[in-house]
C-alpha cells in the first residue's frame, strides 16, 4: 500500500460544537465528514454527481481529535466493480509547524503500518454506487 495513491480530498477544522461530552471529536461527526470526503472523491473518479454509499466497514477511531484541530481527509481508490467504487479514507491530524505548499500523505510503511500513529484520527473503507436516472445501478466508466 502506497501513500502516494492518495490524494488529499478534504480539510476540516473541530470546532467546540462538534465536541462530545470528552471533549474529543464526537465520532457521528467525523464518520459523516469521512463519508462527505469518500463521496466527493468517488464523484469525481466515476465523473458523476449520482454516486451512493452502500456501506461504511472497518471503521477505526485511532486516536482522539480535538477542537482547533485541523483534519485532512485522504482518499484513495481501492477495487473498481462494474457499477461500485471502493474508496480507502484516512484522516489525519494536520501538523501546523510552517508554513507548507504542498500537502503530505501519510506515511505508510512496508507493514501496512502508518508511520506517525499518533496523528492518524481514523481510517475506514466505503464502498459506493453509481446510480442512473432511474436510481438503479448503473455501469460506470472506470475500468478496473
Amino acid at each position: 500500500m502506497s501513500a502516494s495513491n492518495y490524494i488529499l480530498t478534504y480539510r476540516k477544522l473541530v470546532k467546540p460544537d462538534n465536541l462530545n461530552h470528552a471533549n474529543t471529536i464526537f465520532g457521528g461527526n467525523l464518520l459523516s465528514w469521512a463519508d462527505e470526503a469518500a463521496a466527493m472523491y468517488a464523484m469525481c473518479q466515476v465523473g458523476s454527481k449520482s454516486v451512493v454509499t452502500l456501506k461504511m466497514t472497518e471503521v477505526l477511531f485511532k486516536n482522539p481529535a480535538y477542537s482547533g484541530d485541523i483534519l485532512e481527509f485522504w482518499t484513495k481508490r481501492t477495487t473498481v466493480g462494474r457499477t461500485s467504487l471502493g474508496v480507502d479514507c484516512i484522516i489525519v491530524r494536520k501538523k501546523i509547524d510552517g508554513p507548507q505548499d504542498n500537502p503530505v500523505a501519510p506515511v505508510i510503511q512496508s507493514d501496512g503500518s502508518f508511520e506517525k500513529k499518533e496523528d492518524i484520527i481514523l481510517s475506514c473503507e466505503f464502498s459506493f454506487v453509481h446510480l442512473g436516472e432511474d436510481g438503479k445501478p448503473k455501469p460506470h466508466l472506470l475500468k478496473s
